[in-house]
């Protein structure tokens, strides 16, 4: 009986399996030519900003569903709370180079409205891309050579995301790059716009392209059009950089930047919600303001994002608020 029971191992099992081995599964730092251990590095760091909206240690963040847990009549995501340690972290950099490349952001008199922390933010969020995209192509990998998955899961879906990350992946390595030429010798080739409001318990980082393109048939040129967004929760204020770099720009993505601007707070809480739906993954926000939320609006935003999973570009306003009362 024990025999056939593991030969009738669900999908699902053996996909979880795959996810909790490459979570324990050690990276090398992402900065060139160091082959130092990656550590946890916070997308936006825990002092200073993460700090202004924790209760009792914790946020909420939206988070996959243990693959053991999958439910066919429910969808694959749960928001779930989340230790102000672990809020938005990536095995991305190691100890030494996450403590010197972003100590301009972390000294009590950092200016986060200033270019550098722009580009610092920003650089951050492009090297998490790049790790988070590396994990994709070897979990794919793995399933794609699980002879226990064979037949079950199809493998063009399979190769077709690996070779996607990798596309992904080239892209970014290019804006990594042109980040890092731009850190050492500040020549203003970014254009970045800061918007202030009121206080509000949300945090972001992230990069993502403003083209309508889909990287599974992005062949030719590297894609190199995109915005980089950042939301950081203040003591006082809710602080808002956007930007790009000003030889890979459009109109569309100027428009995007300047739109950010004079909102009220129901336009604000739209547009992150749409945002958040649509291009950026990489967000959290305090136990308080998630409780706020109606339970009928969290089932929307999940059924939307799942919905918008293959979009791409920067997406058109929707009449949706996550954040109503």
């Amino acid at each position: 009986m024990h025999n056939y029971t593991k030969k009738m191992q669900k999908p699902q099992n053996i996909i979880a399996q795959i996810s909790k081995n490459l979570k324990e599964k050690k990276w090398n730092c992402l900065v060139d030519n160091c082959d130092q251990i990656a550590i946890n590095s916070h997308l936006i760091q825990q002092n200073g900003l993460l700090s202004n909206i924790t209760y009792n240690g914790h946020l909420v963040e939206l988070k996959m569903i243990d693959a053991n847990k999958w439910d066919n009549k429910k969808l694959p995501f749960e928001f779930g709370t989340v230790g102000i340690k672990h809020a938005l972290t990536h095995k991305v950099f190691c100890n030494k180079h996450d403590t010197e490349i972003f100590k301009p952001i972390e000294t009590d008199d950092k200016n986060f409205e200033s270019y550098e922390a722009f580009l610092l933010f920003s650089y951050r969020a492009v090297c998490a891309e790049i790790r988070k995209k590396e994990i994709n192509v070897e979990q794919f990998t793995r399933m794609a050579n699980a002879k226990s998955l064979l037949g079950i899961i199809d493998q063009d879906f399979l190769n077709s995301n690996i070779e996607g990350n990798k596309l992904g992946i080239e892209d970014l390595i290019v804006l990594k790059t042109e980040l890092e030429k731009e850190i050492e010798n500040n020549t203003d080739k970014y254009k970045h716009f800061v918007h202030k409001y009121p206080k509000l318990e949300i945090y972001a980082s992230a990069i993502f392209s403003a083209n309508d393109l889909d990287y599974f048939s992005h062949i030719s040129e590297p894609d190199l059009d995109n915005v980089y967004i950042h939301f950081l929760p203040l003591e006082d204020n809710f602080l808002i950089l956007v930007g790009y770099h000003s030889e890979h720009v459009s109109e569309k993505i100027i428009a995007f930047c300047n739109s950010w601007k004079n909102l009220s707070l129901e336009n604000l809480q739209k547009k992150l919600t749409t945002l958040f739906s649509s291009n950026v993954e990489n967000w959290g926000l305090s136990t308080e303001l998630y409780k706020e939320i109606l339970d009928k609006n969290k089932s929307k935003y999940i059924k939307t994002l799942v919905e918008n999973e293959n979009l791409y570009g920067i997406s058109v306003e929707k009449d949706f608020n996550l954040f109503e009362k």
